[in-house]
């Protein structure tokens, strides 16, 4: 078969001449209709008769480099053959295809073999038409209906052929910098310049002082491949750190730089070495050349390590002896000492920076996994016990720290480091939750977050993606000074034009081996070239692909104007919100008192902890129960397909390195939490106190029937006992409230008898539940909360409110949901 836009369908009437004659291109247009006779034979007003010489010379002019697609290609093919010789012309140079021939090849499904039959079959229509016994034999119907057998054939053979292969549109979405997809060049090929200057500006720059670029473009825009573009080209020379939304108010600072630690021990494409170690190879390499600045004589050991860098930095890893060895063990004592030598002679021993460049070197010296994951839990500010500490040689933090301070401090170091190296970049992306009304005081801590890294992080190109709208609001929010350093460059990203659009598509599409017009029709590539962004065309290509290959019907498409927000309510609604909430506690204590069999309620493997009678139906929660009458079938298969594309993304990254914190954990929970009292309604969080002790991270949460407490801890050594007896303390003191301890799983064990004793305590306990993170409960975490940022900026167009209650529906398993819906007795 030919090319899908390649080729003309007609069809003849004649017996041994040619009496009528119809073409149809390649779209299934009528482009010419002709016959020989009188009118009064065929009274076709709309067209006249003409002399057969002119009807063939139309016909070859419409031939010419074509492919023909006759039904019965044989009978035609001998009605122009006599044309041709009775009028003396020689017979052009024509190519015929047969649809009768190749439906029986195609559609062997199909028994009959006269056009009618098949179309009747095959339920083919023209139109509101279908093709009547006595259309039959018309040339203009029989052409146009033969074009729809044939492009039926078409896409029976693409369906057959691309069946098995994945839909190349459906890859549309830059989570991170660190992904990899098809990146079309000339699409903002200027903006990726304008980047890359900066960074020239910021290395030739004498006092190699920190710049600032603004992103702006509407949501799928391209604003992450765009920094995907930058990490395939400079992550072999610079350090790329990516840093997504913070979502706690009081650790920004730390947020910033546990995301920057993340980043750091991520593996450079094309090496086996992580960021982190090309950062201190390429800026040891200078430290060791310098022969001059050394604090005590040179020696054999940096002759020895000089000459094995001399070629390639990254042999520091692998020519200085074998793990476990004393000969290693020296040398990269040796090289920890001319880094802080290196620091003395050009900074100052004081504070927490010569701690955290022994952190670092400790890192890269090992390539033990355990050892690194120790450094890597130690190097985000976490406790550790005390045989831990002990096998990579290191000191507690102690428990009166500031993570602020330290994490500042961190960033300063590294920013310092690669001044004998590239200069940083730093991206701060999916920032669009932060206008939100609830985040008002997150967004203010941000920017002077923002304005300290400026201050005291050096060598630096700091980069915001953000939507216009967000970068307006930003700019009326943030001080003069903020905004100015931040928008030293404004990189605007606007919708590319067709053209480029058709090459981006075409890209996409290659290895699929199928032409973009093989694929879709012009209608059908016109409707996707008319989405607003670079996002929308690749989905809806993906929407129409799957019509085409899988039969799926295209989806009606969720557009919002804005992001749902919490109303604020006047005094009279919160009077008749009050009035509401009463009736509703009078309702659930009628109900409880005329069903509820009174008995001791027991804690579940999940941490949610069951009563005998579910009164979820009594908390105010918009459809929980049944939300197929308010989600179109759309919007649950958008969701469903995006739940399983997290699930899918998730467990493929799970054991990548990651930054487990605390603070990270609370702020997303909260952010879960915001959204949630979009339609569980009333619901509140707040913390707990007890006096002047430290208690982990935690929200008291509280509903219309009963209260519950999630805390995190992630720490170990004297941190996880302090914090974990003082949480003993504060739930022996609210016994009418569950509390519900979270670990994840990479934290590792409990250790230590002590500790041991206590958690054993905490969960002997009525109303405590000790709930292990491991791989799945980590995951769909990380999925509930991604939902909601993601709907929140606009990077899944989905409708908050909707997608929520079907969510709980989904997940109504998962421990935090029992906890919300189901109502715990204090008996």
């Amino acid at each position: 078969m030919v090319s899908h836009s390649n080729f003309i369908v007609i069809d003849t009437v004649g017996q041994s001449i040619l009496q009528e004659l119809a073409i149809v291109d390649d779209q299934g247009n009528l482009i010419y209709e002709a016959w020989t006779e009188s009118p009064s034979q065929y009274p076709h007003p709309s067209v006249q008769a003409k002399p057969l010489e002119i009807i063939i010379q139309d016909f070859i002019g419409l031939a010419q480099d074509k492919t023909i697609i006759c039904h019965y290609a044989r009978q035609d093919i001998e009605v122009l053959r006599n044309t041709f010789r009775i009028m003396g012309i020689d017979k052009p140079p024509l190519k015929f295809e047969c649809s009768f021939e190749l439906a029986k090849r195609y559609l062997p499904q199909f028994d009959r073999d006269a056009l009618a039959g098949l179309n009747q079959q095959l339920r083919l229509k023209q139109g509101t038409e279908s093709l009547e016994t006595n259309q039959v034999h018309r040339a203009k119907y029989e052409a146009l209906f033969t074009f729809q057998l044939y492009k039926r054939m078409i896409n029976e053979l693409l369906r057959a052929r691309l069946k098995q292969q994945p839909n190349p549109f459906s890859s549309s979405r830059v989570d991170t910098p660190f992904q990899d997809h098809i990146d079309f060049r000339a699409i903002f090929q200027h903006e990726f310049e304008r980047l890359k200057s900066c960074l020239i500006d910021i290395k030739q720059d004498r006092n190699h002082q920190s710049k600032g670029a603004v992103v702006i473009g509407e949501p799928g825009s391209g604003k992450t491949h765009l920094m995907m573009r930058l990490a395939k080209d400079l992550l072999k020379t610079n350090r790329l750190l990516f840093v997504r939304q913070p979502n706690n108010p009081d650790t920004v600072l730390f947020h910033t730089y546990s995301r920057i630690l993340e980043s750091l021990i991520q593996t450079v494409p094309g090496s086996d070495r992580t960021q982190l170690e090309h950062l201190l190879a390429n800026s040891f390499a200078e430290i060791i050349k310098n022969t001059d600045a050394y604090a005590t004589p040179i020696i054999q050991k940096d002759d020895r390590i000089l000459s094995i860098i001399q070629a390639d930095h990254l042999k520091l890893f692998t020519e200085l002896g074998q793990e476990d060895t004393k000969v290693k063990r020296e040398y990269w004592q040796h090289i920890e000492k001319r880094v802080y030598d290196w620091w003395l002679q050009n900074f100052s021993a004081a504070g927490y920076a010569p701690k955290i460049l022994r952190g670092i070197v400790k890192f890269c010296g090992y390539t033990d996994f355990n050892r690194r994951q120790i450094i890597t839990q130690w190097l985000s500010l976490n406790d550790l016990a005390q045989d831990d500490l002990d096998k990579v040689a290191l000191d507690s933090w102690g428990e009166a720290v500031s993570r602020e301070e330290i994490s500042l401090t961190a960033l300063e170091v590294l920013s310092k480091l690669s001044l004998l190296d590239e200069p940083l970049i730093i991206i701060f992306d999916q920032l669009e939750g932060l206008g939100l009304a609830q985040n008002e005081s997150l967004l203010r801590k941000f920017g002077e977050g923002i304005k300290e890294i400026f201050t005291h992080v050096p060598n630096s190109l700091i980069i915001l993606n953000l939507f216009p709208d967000r970068w307006e609001q930003f700019q009326q929010l943030f001080d003069g000074s903020i905004v100015d350093r931040v928008s030293q460059s404004q990189i605007f990203l606007n919708k590319p034009d067709d053209q480029a659009l058709r090459k981006l598509l075409d890209l996409k599409i290659q290895p699929a081996s199928v032409g973009l017009e093989e694929l879709f029709d012009p209608a059908e590539i016109q409707a996707i070239l008319q989405q607003n962004s670079i996002r929308s065309t690749l989905n809806v290509a993906a929407d129409y692909y799957r019509l085409k290959i899988d039969g799926i019907a295209l989806p009606r498409r969720f557009s919002s104007g804005s992001i749902p927000e919490k109303p604020a309510l006047t005094v009279e609604r919160q009077l008749h919100q009050l009035v509401q909430d009463v009736a509703q506690i009078k309702q659930v204590i009628d109900q409880i008192t005329q069903h509820l069999d009174w008995v001791k309620p027991e804690s579940t493997e999940t941490g949610a902890v069951p009563s005998p009678l579910s009164v979820a139906e009594s908390l105010t929660v918009s459809s929980l129960e049944s939300p197929d009458h308010q989600l179109n079938h759309s919007i649950q298969d958008d969701l469903q397909k995006y739940l399983q594309q997290q699930q899918n993304q998730l467990t493929v990254n799970y054991h990548n390195p990651q930054v487990i914190t605390e603070s990270d954990d609370l702020g997303k929970l909260t952010a879960i939490l915001n959204a949630l009292s979009l339609i569980v309604s009333p619901l509140s969080f707040d913390s707990l106190k007890l006096g002047k002790k430290v208690v982990p991270e935690h929200l008291r949460v509280k509903t219309i029937t009963h209260q519950f407490v999630v805390a995190f801890l992630h720490q170990s050594g004297s941190r996880f006992f302090y914090r974990l007896r003082n949480l003993n303390e504060l739930m022996e003191k609210h016994p009418e409230i569950q509390f519900n301890l979270c670990r994840d799983i990479k934290a590792g064990p409990v250790q230590g008898k002590k500790s041991e004793a206590l958690l054993d305590q905490f969960q002997s306990s009525l109303n405590g539940q000790f709930i292990v993170l491991d791989r799945q409960q980590r995951i769909t975490f990380e999925i509930v909360y991604q939902l909601i940022v993601d709907i929140q900026n606009r990077d899944l167009e989905l409708d908050l409110t909707k997608a929520l209650n079907l969510l709980l529906m989904i997940y109504r398993d998962y421990w935090l949901f029992q906890n919300l819906t189901l109502l715990t007795l204090d008996l």
